[in-house]
């Protein structure tokens, strides 16, 4: 099976930048955070996608992630969310940095063994995203 994925995000993204994020529907906030969080991912980790702007909506990814089935990447983040934050998660991206700098060192070393798992694609969360839009 073959993945439509990044012809989706694409026009999803185009609707974004045009009307906002409030303006995707569910769907599309899936195809938005799920392709946000694996860019960033593997671009520098679960530091930098929390760090960064797309760590915005991190819960929504955790939630889209659960509703297309994809358990085990949840887990993962569910998990680097736990290490980063210790349940106190926060969309506000300066409260984000100021609590992933403390114990720093620490929560790298942690949140780079999460990131060597995420790097193993143990699913294909693009097959299952593709699966639950045309749903």
């Amino acid at each position: 099976m073959t993945s439509n994925f990044p012809e989706s995000f694409d026009k999803v993204d185009v609707k974004y930048n045009q009307k906002g994020f409030q303006s995707l529907t569910n769907k599309e906030k899936a195809i938005f955070t799920i392709w946000w969080l694996e860019a960033e991912v593997n671009n520098g980790g679960f530091h930098q996608y929390f760090w960064n702007s797309a760590g915005d909506h991190a819960l929504l990814a955790l939630e889209a992630l659960n509703n297309i089935g994809a358990s085990k990447t949840a887990n993962l983040l569910e998990n680097a969310l736990e290490i980063g934050f210790s349940g106190s998660y926060t969309q506000e991206r300066n409260d984000r940095q100021n609590i992933l700098e403390i114990n720093e060192d620490l929560k790298m070393d942690k949140l780079g063994a999460l990131d060597s798992k995420f790097y193993e694609y143990e699913e294909n969360f693009y097959e299952m995203l593709d699966a639950y839009v045309n749903d």
